[in-house]
């Protein structure tokens, strides 16, 4: 049973009054991932807030579309290895050779579908977009960028595994958010909108790579390695759902973005992205709450005990709601002002910012769901669930977008993103109670 408020209040006072080391030592290691994921969220605030000022209204619209184009292409090239990484390295936990044969194969196998989709991507901006004028160093950093951003994606699941929550949040986003932020304050006045992309792609390489030299995580083993063919074969099979659902959830999101960028103003796309980026921040802090209960949803899974998957899912919605609740609700009532921090014009989507609030405090009453369905073994239905997300957000776009512009994209995105979730929540919950299935392996 979920703890109610008043035994929290207990808990903090028994804690005050007795004085034990090991739980005030227990309580800053629940603590510090928060604050640090809340620093983190910060930085990653304050470098938007940088170039948009920097860029202004209308030049930062190109460099917030390659932004999130590189960022959703670069989770989709981790062919959902990330999440197998989540599922499996709390299980190979102090088996230091089976974890390096483990994560070593893994990345290398996302980098090399990395190098195929970032290929696309330079074609899309050479052929389709027309940026022919662009210079040839730009077609590098899709490259950059999208092997930062697979390192960064499974070296973080991983650590988050291993019961490294702060380490993993150093990873996917201090590291990150603090290279950019530096690089923006040394380019200056001279800031452009293809340098501003420069930075954004060298971050991320950075972090992603950096991460291997932490401490605490340097030791295991090999980086990279070449896998072998049976290593690649079970990859692609047992990656596949996973791969089609990211697929799926990154098209749901780039479609209706390029559909605006063919239709309306760089200008609309900024406050649409600036918007986004805010709601995107939000969803990531409840990602850092719900991922100190990770190990454990894992070991709950693989021993196949529904009811106790069901305690540490509600415990991580209460906790969500109890740490996120109000400030989502604060965001929407100054919509105004936090968008006028980005410059001049970008209070225009105070509106936009709104609505993204309400689908936020949405998603923190439905938890976890994606990583719940994900422990309880059923890939497949991942798929199948952004493959209907996908569709209703393509189809709900190319009807309203181009009419109704920004507006349309917001409610859209958000109404696909929450359709998403509920399928995951709702299929976890007939998984775990349903006395004849398994709660681990369902999809076999």
């Amino acid at each position: 049973m979920t703890k109610s408020p008043s035994l929290w209040l207990k808990s903090w006072r028994r804690l005050a009054a007795e004085g034990k080391a090991e739980d005030f030592s227990s309580f800053l290691s629940s603590a510090m991932p928060a604050g640090l994921r809340l620093a983190g969220a910060f930085l990653q605030l304050l470098s938007t807030i940088l170039i948009a000022r920097s860029l202004g209204v209308e030049d930062s619209g190109m460099y917030f579309f390659w932004a999130a184009a590189m960022l959703e292409v670069g989770q989709v090239a981790t062919y959902g290895l990330d999440r197998l990484a989540l599922q499996q390295v709390p299980r190979l936990d102090g088996k230091r050779d089976q974890l390096t044969r483990f994560l070593a194969p893994l990345r290398a196998t996302a980098l090399m579908l990395g190098v195929i989709l970032a290929s696309g991507l330079c074609f899309y901006a050479y052929v389709i977009q027309g940026d022919s004028q662009m210079s040839p160093f730009w077609y590098i950093l899709p490259f950059l960028c999208i092997a930062g951003v697979v390192m960064s994606m499974i070296n973080g699941e991983a650590m988050a595994g291993l019961g490294r929550p702060v380490l993993a949040i150093v990873c996917r986003h201090t590291m990150l958010n603090v290279t950019l932020i530096l690089c923006i304050i040394f380019m200056g006045d001279r800031l452009t909108t293809d340098l501003a992309i420069s930075a954004y792609a060298l971050a991320f390489f950075t972090s992603g790579f950096g991460a291997l030299l932490l401490p605490g995580f340097r030791g295991q083993g090999k980086a990279v390695a070449l896998p072998s063919r049976e290593q690649f074969r079970g990859h692609l099979v047992e990656g596949s759902p996973l791969f089609l659902g990211s697929v799926f959830a990154s098209l749901a999101f780039i479609v209706p973005l390029a559909i605006l960028e063919r239709t309306h103003s760089s200008a609309e796309i900024a406050l649409v992205t600036t918007a986004f980026r805010i709601f995107v921040l939000v969803d990531v802090l409840v990602r850092a709450i719900h991922s100190l209960v990770m190990p454990e949803l894992s070991r709950a899974a693989h021993v196949g005990d529904g009811a106790l998957l069901g305690r540490i899912y509600r415990t991580a919605v209460v906790k969500g709601l109890l740490v996120l609740g109000i400030p989502v609700l604060g965001i929407m009532i100054l919509a105004e002002p936090i968008m006028a921090i980005f410059g001049e014009g970008f209070e225009a989507g105070a509106s936009l910012l709104r609505i993204f609030m309400g689908y936020a405090f949405v998603l923190l009453l439905l938890g976890p769901a994606q990583q719940l369905l994900l422990m309880v073994g059923h890939t497949r239905r991942m798929a199948f669930f952004s493959l209907v997300s996908f569709l209703f957000s393509v189809i709900l776009s190319f009807l309203f977008v181009p009419r109704f512009g920004p507006l349309a994209l917001t409610c859209v995105l958000g109404a696909a993103i929450i359709l998403e979730r509920g399928l995951f929540l709702f299929f976890s919950l007939k998984a775990m109670y349903e006395p004849s299935r398994t709660v681990e392996g369902s999809d076999e």
